[in-house]
């Protein structure tokens, strides 16, 4: 199974309707970092864990949500 956790976060900020810059200020990184997570580069199991927990969801729903879009 491929999991593409650049959708999940795409997936996630569209429903939660959070843009990339406020994503950005709340992890403290450059907006680029974040274009790059939504590419899926850079996306460790950790970030997805604080990206979870940031959206208030569990890990498993975080990535369930890229999976309806691969």
């Amino acid at each position: 199974m491929n999991i593409d956790m650049g959708a999940s976060l795409r997936v996630a900020q569209a429903k939660f309707k959070i843009t990339g810059s406020e994503l950005a200020r709340s992890f403290k990184v450059h907006p680029q970092q974040v274009i790059r997570w939504r590419t899926g580069h850079d996306m460790k199991i950790s970030l997805a864990s604080n990206l979870s927990k940031y959206f208030g969801v569990t890990l498993s729903e975080f990535v369930a949500m890229g999976e309806s879009n691969v």
